[in-house]
């Protein structure tokens, strides 16, 4: 029969364990000078109180701290005191001719507040959550929302079960549920996927910056390269960087950055993306454009090219700039009824599936679709011209096809590392999160890794090539 083990050994253990961990929600007070520790024990006070390891955390240089939320319950309050959600996102001060008063409540369902706790009962921790995605429970629009707090501060459903223990959630009123508090929960499955597919992502996506970097100061600094193509080309690679690195940044930052930075951040990636696909849209037209049979503008090749590309920047900057004014003036200026953004709410990112679609996807969708037509037509075009150039039999009719047609393939790789894996992306995320995430990885790190991809397809060809050695050796030889 085996020895029972010391009695002293489990308290010192729980003490160890606890000696290095902050308190739940991180919120103490300092300890009496007179408290004194017999065992795993703190004794406090007179009378003495004791306090057990949980409740307590030695202080390197000596004494000891009190975790206030493991001595009484807690409740997160998102915003500061007297301070509340204001039209859907916002936290603003309130107005004391409004009245509002801050309680617990008990329970929440369909028809308001049914019953809340006492002023008092809950020490009140203020600030936001620091977790990535959170979501909103609104009973008196989805019935399934119904909630109710217990008495340690953990919220639960209408029927019992979990939702989120009390460090997971804060509560706040909002303006537009007539002040009613409501909670604002962190999203487990951000959580998960943090430490899946987001990691390779982002690697992916830091791979790929030095790689656009490179492919944009190639086409930058040989002139040979600066045409119309090479221009549209710059573009679309500049605005990919500032996309990745605006999602980088997001990515790392999400936890910790305040709420006008996070707002920001997620304008830039709204807006350097959007900006991408709209110069590739460019590049797909202007491709369709050369085998249309169109008459060109007026002038000779140079003046032909200035005016379509101040042409095009109007329509790429314009079209980008237009979705994003959209955007802004919808969370500034509309009723929060309105399909509004909501960054900064539950992320640096759109708060509903609705508004990902409306401002973001959706015209991503539109463009991409407009550009597989583009490429069909044209293909069908090249083919008819490919004939054309045989009937006339002309070595330069031969040699214009022949260049048309490698842009043609140029263009089409381009296409399909973006078109293909964005597609792909947008089905990935209008199907949700439904257990099948590993299936979409291959196409996510695909698009992370678009940057190396473009480099491979307009830097490491022949023509470049030769362009970069004449380029370094003109440098070489002039020093």
């Amino acid at each position: 029969m085996g020895r029972r083990p010391l009695p002293w050994l489990l308290p010192l253990l729980l003490a160890a364990a606890f000696a290095n961990e902050q308190c739940p929600m991180n919120v103490s007070r300092p300890a009496p000078e007179n408290a004194y520790q017999v065992n795993d024990v703190l004794w406090v006070g007179e009378p003495n109180k004791s306090y057990t390891p949980a409740a307590y955390r030695p202080v390197q240089g000596g004494g000891f701290v009190l975790c206030t939320c493991e001595t009484g319950a807690c409740i997160r309050k998102c915003c500061p005191e007297n301070w509340a959600y204001v039209d859907g996102g916002k936290c603003s001060e309130l107005n004391a001719s409004l009245g509002v008063k801050f309680e617990v409540p008990r329970l929440v369902n369909e028809n308001g507040t049914v019953s809340a706790y006492e002023t008092g009962l809950f020490h009140l921790v203020y600030g936001k959550l620091t977790c990535g995605d959170k979501y909103l429970l609104t009973p008196s629009l989805n019935k399934t929302d119904s909630f109710q707090i217990t008495k340690t501060g953990w919220l639960l459903n209408e029927s019992g079960a979990i939702i989120a223990p009390p460090d997971k959630f804060c509560l706040e009123s909002f303006s537009t549920d007539n002040f009613q508090t409501l909670p604002v929960v962190c999203s487990p499955e951000l959580e998960n996927e943090a430490t899946g597919g987001n990691i390779f992502y982002t690697i992916g996506m830091i791979l790929s910056l030095p790689f656009l970097f490179s492919t944009f100061l190639v086409y930058a600094l040989i002139r040979d390269l600066r045409n119309l193509h090479g221009k549209s080309l710059m573009c679309h690679v500049a605005t990919l960087m500032v996309a990745y690195t605006s999602l980088i940044t997001v990515q790392f930052v999400t936890n910790t950055v305040n709420e006008e930075w996070c707002v920001f951040l997620a304008y830039a990636v709204q807006f350097s993306f959007l900006a991408s696909f709209f110069w590739l849209n460019v590049m797909c037209f202007d491709l369709w454009w050369t085998f249309s049979g169109f008459r060109p503008l007026r002038g000779n090749i140079q003046e032909h090219e200035a005016k379509k590309f101040i042409i095009y920047s109007i329509y790429a900057w314009g079209g980008t700039a237009l979705i994003t004014i959209i955007t802004y003036g919808t969370e500034e200026y509309l009723p929060a009824s309105a399909i509004r953004p909501d960054f900064g709410i539950r992320s640096c990112w759109f708060a509903s599936f609705t508004a990902t679609l409306l401002y973001f996807y959706g015209p991503i969708g539109i463009l991409l679709f407009s550009n597989l037509l583009m490429f069909i037509h044209t293909a069908i075009m090249i083919v008819k011209h490919m004939k054309d150039a045989r009937v006339l039999n002309g070595s330069e009719s031969r040699r214009n096809v022949d260049h048309e047609k490698q842009r043609f393939m140029l263009y089409l790789k381009l296409f399909i590392v973006m078109g293909v894996t964005w597609l792909a992306e947008i089905i990935s995320w209008a199907s949700g999160s439904n257990g099948s995430e590993k299936y979409w990885y291959v196409t996510d790190i695909g698009n992370s890794l678009q940057g190396v991809l473009i480099f491979l397809i307009f830097v490491c060809k022949k023509r470049v090539f030769k362009f970069i050695k004449q380029k370094t050796l003109s440098a070489i030889s002039t020093f």
